[in-house]
């Protein structure tokens, strides 16, 4: 039978593993499509740092003691502080399953389709409306990180009429799926498996101490 502990251990684990492997299917699904996938840097930032805070959150949990109660109110707090550190206004795009040439070459047709008069510059484009704009690329993720220096609030409507020319460009770039796609599907099925694999033949038991845990 079954202890409370292992119970509880078993829970933790999967609240830890879970939103990270939700994170890592989300990447294989962006690097599995058709045609390369445009974020905003405010919305990458937030799926990530969702998926890394119950890391944190999840030690703390058991150190207090965990009960539905405390469980919510740390939800709402991750959610908070999520909400809180992320960008609050437009400080760039990531965009996924696409290689710098590509990305370089949509960038360029996105400034000119926006009228956005530019000078290629080693690590991305100088504006003329008077801030920059900085191309990196992530290999491992195959993704390109697109960055804006030296913008204010003057230059929000141009950056907007870019980042929809951007992905108006981007819709007719057609891609090859990553391989990395499946590993990142694979990695992410398999954390979320894995705790439940070990706890299957103990469900009924798992359930009605979860209950006990929870009530």
């Amino acid at each position: 039978m079954l202890s409370t502990w292992q119970i509880e251990l078993a829970f933790q684990i999967a609240m830890a593993a879970t939103p990270v492997a939700v994170y890592f299917l989300i990447l294989g699904l962006l690097n599995s499509r058709r045609r390369p996938q445009l974020l905003s840097s405010r919305l990458d930032f937030s799926l990530l740092l969702a998926a890394l805070s119950p890391l944190c959150v999840v030690p703390l949990l058991r150190w207090i003691g965990a009960d539905l109660r405390t469980l919510s109110a740390s939800i709402i707090a991750v959610a908070g502080l999520i909400a809180w550190m992320a960008p609050k206004r437009l400080t760039g795009w990531v965009i996924y399953n696409i290689n710098t040439e590509q990305a370089l070459g949509s960038i360029r047709q996105a400034l000119d389709h926006a009228g956005l008069a530019f000078d290629p510059c080693t690590d991305g484009f100088g504006l003329d409306i008077g801030c920059d704009i900085r191309v990196s690329p992530f290999t491992l993720l195959r993704n390109v990180s697109i960055s804006i220096d030296g913008a204010d609030r003057s230059h929000d409507a141009s950056l907007e009429r870019f980042a929809d020319s951007l992905a108006h460009t981007l819709g007719k770039v057609e891609v090859i799926a990553s391989p990395t796609a499946v590993s990142f599907v694979l990695i992410a099925t398999a954390m979320i498996v894995a705790p439940l694999a070990l706890m299957a033949n103990r469900m009924p038991e798992m359930v009605r101490l979860l209950t006990g845990l929870l009530g």
